[in-house]
């Protein structure tokens, strides 16, 4: 396995998370307020003050921009690098790679529900977020290790294993859903920052078609992925 771990990259650069969100906010205190909007006003007047005498250094984590960092290190799952004790954050250099990805995992998701039917419409916000760190550079590897992009994780959990467990903050990898895509998986948050919503994508999986449609401005296809 030596030879996989050839090469490394100094990454101080952006790469794109792409994950479940939605176009317009919610107020987040209508469980408590009833709807009524005085209520929810009081609600959010309390929670500022009580942010303001929060500690210096206190993390604050607000949904819109530590989720997208945290969540993945507070709700560990498995996946193609984890084996489910530890977290990986995922993203991919290039937008169109995070839609190939997170596509093949809503079909799988989708098509998991028994009686599954008609058009299935979800929304998903993308973020910038800023990485600097020396990461473990597998693109290119593909040809020699075939498992990098294989639907068994059995190989890339151990690699994901043996990474986080001897402290590395992460690697490059080659993408399994798009040929010329390369993805990033982070196992220590420290090493990211600076989150930031880059655009809202929504997702219409059609289930008579078996197409998912992909749309950057609501109701204009971007471009369509068969399954």
């Amino acid at each position: 396995m030596d030879r996989l771990f050839s090469l490394s990259r100094d990454f101080r650069e952006e790469f794109q998370r792409n994950i479940v969100s939605l176009r317009q906010s919610e107020d987040l205190f209508d469980d408590i307020s009833d709807g009524d909007p005085t209520l929810s006003a009081i609600a959010q007047h309390l929670e500022s003050a009580l942010k303001a005498n929060v500690p210096t250094g206190t993390i604050q984590r607000g949904f819109f921009y530590s989720a997208p960092l945290q969540y993945p290190f507070s709700n560990i799952t498995e996946s193609r690098y984890s084996d489910g004790t530890f977290g990986v954050l995922y993203g991919s250099l290039d937008l169109e790679t995070t839609v190939y990805e997170t596509v093949h995992h809503m079909i799988r998701c989708e098509l998991g529900v028994e009686g599954i039917s008609g058009i299935i419409i979800r929304e998903r916000a993308v973020y910038l977020v800023h990485c600097n760190a020396i990461l473990l550079d597998l693109t290119g590897k593909a040809a020699d290790f075939p498992e990098l992009i294989s639907d068994d994780y059995t190989f890339t959990q151990q690699v994901g294993k043996r990474v986080s467990s001897e402290g590395h903050p992460g690697l490059l990898v080659p993408s399994a859903r798009r040929a010329e895509g390369t993805n990033v998986a982070v196992f220590n948050p420290s090493v990211l920052s600076n989150a930031r919503v880059s655009c809202y994508l929504v997702y219409k999986m059609d289930t008579a078609r078996e197409v998912v449609t992909i749309e950057r401005e609501e109701g204009t296809t971007w471009f369509e992925i068969k399954y």
